[in-house]
């Protein structure tokens, strides 16, 4: 009888001890901002009967392994209890204290005149960053673009006092660079006029997809975001998103080589291409369109089970033009994952005035849903002939205009 008990409670004590609990999200000691509420990440052993529960919650456990449950937080440390049968883990995070902002945001100074008592002298300047690097805006700290000017271009400027911003006139406008992509060139140079011309980039581009060329005479950039140091968002697992890009973007490939296109990697290992070098290569490859591969997660007080969708983002026009043409196969086989769409967002890689670029977010990793579909092979494949398909309508020829009827010159009147 005492052989029997001992062996049970021995093999009680394995039942327990091969049970793992993993929390991905939030790490240990992490620090998140002032919010009521976080969602939780992480995987236990699948198929198991015994419920799950998080800070007393009873949590769904997906076939995968993977959970999700949303916890009430406050400010200050926080402790986060998962048990599962005889297995339990500990957490603890830190929840930031609320602050009340009294005083407004300070706005962009507005400058009206080459006389501004908010400028300084005006000289010759050049600019030293590379051609996306460079880029003038309207007004300080704006999202729009109004000129990329190439490594070593001369502009008359002046610098926007207390600020890390330059004024730059060009074609009579003034603009906007920022000052760690410019560098003086002394009292002695001669200071450009104000309506210098600046250079055009997409020169000797087209300005027009390939129409009715062979996939074997156009040349596409595949991009798998992040990379390197820059892990991007993580699953319940514990995966990265650089990964996932990573092997999506090169299914991509594969499907698109396949079919004959010419495809440039701007990554095909772990590295971190810098944002604005992606789009740069892109451009200096001379290729006829930028895909850039993402995999979305949510804010940590929002809920993945309510907010998963797919879908594409342009800059520009010329890549939302793709965008659509993409979108419109991806969201057939990513349902029933909601599909919104191709829409315009401001995005670094995006803004390419000669390539048409767009940026694919196929799902949401922190989702167990999500993380599941975005490491299957098969999912990727379809993920990837539907990219091939939209590529293909962008280069579908527009159908042509139908000529007009001409006008049959109307009777005359009577003449009584």
């Amino acid at each position: 009888m005492r052989f029997y008990l001992t062996v049970g409670l021995v093999l009680l004590f394995l039942s327990a001890s091969a049970e793992r609990i993993t929390v991905a999200f939030p790490a240990e000691r992490q620090r998140l901002p002032a919010i009521s509420e976080t969602y939780v990440i992480g995987a236990v052993e699948p198929g198991r009967t015994e419920m799950l529960y998080v800070n007393g919650m009873t949590t769904s456990v997906h076939r995968t392994g993977a959970f999700v449950q949303m916890v009430p937080v406050q400010p200050g440390t926080n402790v986060l209890m998962i048990r599962r049968g005889a297995a339990s883990f500990e957490r603890r995070f830190v929840v930031a204290e609320p602050t009340v902002v009294f005083s407004l945001p300070k706005s962009a100074p507005v400058i009206e005149s080459d006389d501004s008592p908010l400028l300084s002298k005006i000289g010759a300047w050049k600019t030293t960053g590379q051609l996306f690097s460079n880029r003038v805006r309207s007004t300080i700290d704006g999202s729009d673009s109004l000129y990329f000017l190439p490594p070593g271009f001369v502009f008359r400027g002046a610098e926007v006092k207390e600020t890390g911003w330059i004024a730059i006139w060009l074609e009579d406008r003034m603009g906007f660079l920022p000052r760690k992509v410019v560098a003086p060139l002394g009292e002695k140079a001669k200071i450009p006029p104000r309506g210098l011309v600046a250079p055009d980039p997409t020169a000797g581009f087209p300005d027009h997809p390939p129409y009715g060329k062979p996939p074997s005479a156009v040349r596409i950039c595949v991009d798998a975001g992040h990379g390197g140091s820059d892990p991007g968002a993580i699953s319940p697992h514990g995966w990265r998103e650089k990964d996932v890009n990573l092997m999506q973007a090169r299914a991509i490939r594969d499907a698109l080589e396949k079919v004959g296109f010419q495809v440039v990697m701007t990554r095909d290992g772990d590295s971190f291409p810098d944002l604005l070098a992606r789009p740069s290569l892109a451009y200096e490859e001379r290729v006829d369109a930028f895909i850039s591969v993402h995999h979305n997660s949510t804010a940590p007080q929002r809920d993945p089970r309510v907010a998963r969708y797919t879908a594409t983002y342009a800059s520009l026009s010329n890549g939302l033009a793709l965008a659509r043409c993409i979108q419109k196969h991806i969201g057939q086989v990513m349902a029933p994952v909601q599909d919104v769409g191709a829409q315009l967002k401001s995005l670094a890689v995006c803004r390419n005035p000669a390539v048409p670029s767009c940026l694919l977010e196929v799902d949401f990793i922190n989702l167990p849903e999500g993380e599941e579909g975005s490491w299957d092979p098969i999912r990727q494949k379809k993920v990837a002939d539907a990219v091939v398909c939209g590529v293909l309508d962008w280069m579908m020829p527009p159908p042509p205009v139908p000529p007009s009827e001409p006008v049959e010159d109307a009777p005359a009147a009577a003449i009584p």
